[in-house]
């Protein structure tokens, strides 16, 4: 397996376990965005499902692990639907769309399971539990977005430090006679 990927996921997903869930610290979305633009679909499934196990595994499993997965696997599916590219406006477009599918997941898995809220399960219920997950929501889309843009900074700086220290290690481009 590549290092990049096993590096993405294991960063993320101690990153997530390490953050306060009050926090709203989301760094796994960020990870997948960012992977999207690099990597490979099966390694943006790879970091998405081995972040949030490595999350999961160091908070503790719960029937809302199962959640989880489910929200990883739709925003994956979002990704992968709209192709993002390592563009500003690609990701925010990724961030835009995957952050309220994952949110949404998120909340409506809480609901079913009364993980957090305790609502009943009545369409009154339901839109109690999404009008107290919103304080979280806010402060993980803005949180996603200042990881996304860590990440690809780091990603960027690394390739210049490549270039920089070992150029030969990057693929040459064939020469036109």
């Amino acid at each position: 397996m590549n290092r990049v990927v096993v590096g993405l996921t294991v960063t993320a997903g101690v990153m997530a376990a390490s953050f306060s869930h009050t926090l709203g610290m989301a760094p796994i979305l960020a990870a997948l965005l960012c992977a999207a633009c690099f990597l490979r679909g099966r390694d943006v499934l790879v970091i998405g499902l081995g972040a949030m196990v490595i999350r999961d595994a160091m908070m503790g499993f719960s029937l809302f692990t199962i959640v989880r997965v489910a929200a990883i696997l739709s925003v994956i599916g979002v990704i992968r639907a709209i192709r993002v590219k390592p563009t500003w406006t690609a990701l925010l477009l990724g961030l835009a769309l995957t952050a309220p599918v994952y949110h949404l997941a998120l909340a409506t898995g809480d609901w079913l399971t009364q993980f957090c809220a305790k609502a009943p399960h009545t369409p009154a219920g339901f839109a109690a539990t999404l009008m107290s997950s919103l304080p979280y929501i806010q402060r993980s889309v803005v949180n996603e977005a200042l990881f996304t843009a860590a990440f690809l900074a780091l990603y960027t700086l690394s390739g210049s430090a490549i270039r920089l220290r070992w150029p030969m290690a990057l693929p040459q481009s064939a020469s036109i006679k």
